[in-house]
């Protein structure tokens, strides 16, 4: 019988020798103008070998890469993202994240659709039970890209509630058109809903 001397690598373990493998390649395009993909490209590749939920988000921080891993707020990606980040190595002058991280403020947009989260206004209602918040999320000219619209709306919510927050605490979510005469009766923004959540639902 005969043992081997080497111990496979985890899956964990082979996406993080990829990113060390390329981390000088990574550096250089997230200070470039990006005109140029094929290493971020070779990153979703790597990460979505892992596992097919997950995707990379890149940017800078006082000069730091930083590396956000994101189920893309589905909930079957939450243990994968945590067990990805908790298997890191070091990585000098590197920031790894897991999870879009809560801001105060931030401004977003997708694929051509761009507004301010004062554009929007969200109506909640407490689902003690569940442990929930369920909300209706009213846009200003919603009905004029609807899909685009509800993407970047998502994409608002995973960045000021944090994209924890808005996979765990919060439950079902209806979208309206937002008329600009019209009054939203208890509506409050997206950083009220962050702070309702702590309040209410920790």
């Amino acid at each position: 019988m005969i043992f081997s001397l080497f111990k496979k690598s985890t899956k964990e373990e082979n996406f993080w020798n990829w990113v060390v493998k390329n981390k000088t390649k990574l550096e250089a395009f997230i200070h470039s103008d990006f005109q140029d993909y094929s290493i971020y490209n070779g990153l979703t590749k790597a990460i979505k070998k892992y596992n097919p939920l997950l995707f990379p988000e890149m940017t800078l921080s006082e000069k730091k890469v930083v590396l956000i891993i994101t189920p893309d707020g589905m909930k079957d990606g939450i243990i994968p993202t945590q067990q990805l980040f908790d298997a890191k190595p070091n990585l000098e002058n590197w920031i790894v994240k897991k999870f879009r991280q809560p801001n105060d403020d931030i401004s977003l947009n997708f694929d051509g659709i761009e507004f301010p989260i004062s554009d929007m206004k969200i109506r909640t209602e407490i689902d003690e039970e569940q442990e929930k918040v369920h909300i209706e999320i009213y846009i200003r000219n919603l009905d004029a890209n609807p899909e685009k619209s509800k993407a970047l709306a998502f994409l608002y919510l995973d960045h000021i509630l944090g994209e924890f927050n808005t996979i765990t605490k919060v439950g079902s979510i209806d979208f309206i058109q937002w008329n600009t005469d019209d009054i939203i009766r208890d509506g409050i923004s997206i950083l009220e809903l962050r702070k309702l959540i702590e309040r209410e639902l920790y």
